[in-house]
């Protein structure tokens, strides 16, 4: 398995469960873990070291046993992670467009993508090269990024407001033209298609141990790219019909129903394995 697939099941099993264990968990433990996705010891100790010198893990060592830990940094990027894959602003709309103007120097490409891209997970589409706008208040998410990305410094702006359209229809069209929501609607419908045999057997209990924990893991895999192009907006503004309303609700339904037998497994290879030791790499 290609390294970026061991490091993505990594932060996988810390946001979904280590990180309720005490944020915290031997090297033995997770490397038994990681074996039913086809994670060799060799290749978790390899991504560990990694993600510890990129300043995503502390590891504490005694005598042979060596322990990782979430660093804040990483506590905070699955906080934000998980709120946008499991919880959906359903709220009606007040009609209000919100905007993030920005100017960024040339020479401050590398700020500037990564804006973009924070600003796409929040939710923005893109009206204009330096304006996007969101149908929801995202305004203090805007300002924590701006923060984050030092947009204080001389020449780097960023201009928050509110604005509504004038007509009738002109917010759906507003909509298509920011964000290309057929085709996203299309993905949730090949979503949907794939995974509903998988369901099934998911309903049917006839998932459990390494399986079911597997199972779970991969559901997450498999939806949490919706966010970083969905901008969740609300009913008003959608097509029908939009498929991502029962694509979230069976996501979520499959979620709970393979939690059990998942978090069992789970702490079983967890109590188990914590004392065992394994060399620091």
């Amino acid at each position: 398995m290609p390294a970026t697939s061991a490091r993505s099941l990594v932060f996988d099993l810390f946001g979904d469960y280590i990180r309720y264990a005490g944020e915290a968990i031997g090297l033995a433990a997770l490397c038994e873990l990681l074996a039913p996705f086809g994670v060799s010891p060799e290749a978790a100790r390899t991504v560990m070291t990694r993600l510890r010198s990129e300043g995503w893990f502390e590891s504490e060592k005694d005598g042979r046993t060596v322990t990782y830990i979430l660093s804040p940094r990483a506590v905070a990027m699955l906080d934000e992670g998980r709120d946008r894959i499991f919880n959906r602003d359903t709220s009606p709309w007040d009609g209000r467009w919100h905007l993030a103007v920005y100017q960024v120097p040339e020479q401050q490409r590398k700020t500037r993508e990564a804006l973009r891209k924070r600003l796409t997970f929040l939710g923005y589409g893109s009206l204009a090269p330096s304006t996007w706008l969101s149908a929801r208040d995202q305004s203090a998410h805007v300002s924590a990024v701006v923060r984050d990305l030092s947009l204080s410094k001389e020449g780097l702006h960023i201009t928050q407001m509110v604005a509504h359209t004038a007509g009738d229809g002109g917010d759906r069209e507003l909509a298509r033209r920011c964000w290309q929501l057929d085709e996203i609607n299309g993905q949730y419908e090949q979503w949907l298609t794939e995974w509903t045999p998988v369901i099934k057997r998911v309903r049917a209990k006839k998932l459990s141990g390494p399986n079911a924990l597997v199972t779970r893991v991969n559901l997450v895999r498999s939806f949490r790219s919706f966010p970083f192009f969905d901008p969740e907006l609300p009913a008003d503004l959608l097509p029908t019909p939009w498929h991502g309303i029962a694509a979230y609700r069976t996501f979520m339904d499959a979620h709970r129903s393979l939690e059990g037998e998942a978090t069992a497994w789970f702490y079983s290879v967890f109590a188990r394995t914590q004392r065992q030791t394994v060399a620091l790499p």
